[in-house]
């Protein structure tokens, strides 16, 4: 009856794993490297949206007044912030001021779609005591984060996650390595060296071995040993 193998050594197997393992490293700093970047444009939002309540009512009232230098200087103050880029405001359609707090500066047009750039949000601006939800507003705010900061942010955790995921691969790689070192290629050595002692005897099978290729290989060439050795 011939021997049949019930544990396979290839490294087909160890090859699907390894594929695996990989995506599903992609996969989880893909997730973590989008979760990082949301979470730090809500922050940017937030630090928006607390700065912007405090002039929220006179530029409302300046808008009113028709009072243009106040309006520029109230939007002037939101730059102490730090991560202003862009103020716009709009009244009845129409673009009453816009102003630039950052240096433009070239952003690729894959980061741009990659990183959600830009980062805004807009503002109604009612008339003071008017909180009627069907009232229409005098005017609009938009606030934009300074796009530059937001790509630095992104290219910079990209770059790291990279780097964690290279680092990654190269530790998976040494441990198959040493897997396939560990039971492949010592065990190979071993019989190898075995056969070319001048001893009649047979191939030693360790245990670990008794049901694979390996095995197999061993247990089939001790047969046709013993086969030859009585004939």
């Amino acid at each position: 009856m011939k021997a049949r193998v019930q544990r396979s050594l290839t490294l087909k197997s160890m090859i699907v794993f390894f594929v695996i393992t990989l995506s599903s490293l992609a996969l989880f700093l893909g997730i973590q490297f989008s979760y990082l970047l949301d979470q730090r444009k809500n922050d940017y939002l937030d630090q928006l949206s607390n700065a912007v309540v405090q002039i929220q009512k006179p530029l409302t009232d300046s808008l009113l007044s028709s009072d243009l230098n106040e309006v520029k200087r109230l939007l002037v103050s939101l730059k102490t912030s730090g991560i202003m880029g862009k103020a716009i405001v709009t009244v009845d359609g129409a673009t009453v001021m816009n102003l630039d707090f950052a240096t433009a500066r070239p952003i690729p047009d894959w980061a741009i779609k990659f990183a959600g750039i830009p980062v805004e949000m807009t503002v109604p601006l009612y008339a003071y005591g008017n909180t009627i939800l069907t009232a229409k507003p005098q005017g609009y705010l938009t606030l934009q984060v300074d796009s530059n900061r937001v790509y630095r942010f992104a290219v910079n955790t990209l770059a790291l996650m990279i780097t964690t995921y290279l680092l990654l691969v190269l530790i998976i790689a040494i441990a198959m390595t040493w897997c396939v070192s560990r039971m492949i290629v010592r065990p190979l050595r071993k019989i190898a060296l075995e056969l070319q002692d001048d001893d009649n005897h047979d191939v030693a099978v360790p245990n670990y071995h008794e049901d694979d290729e390996i095995g197999l290989l061993a247990k089939n060439y001790n047969r046709q040993r013993k086969i030859q050795t009585k004939s």
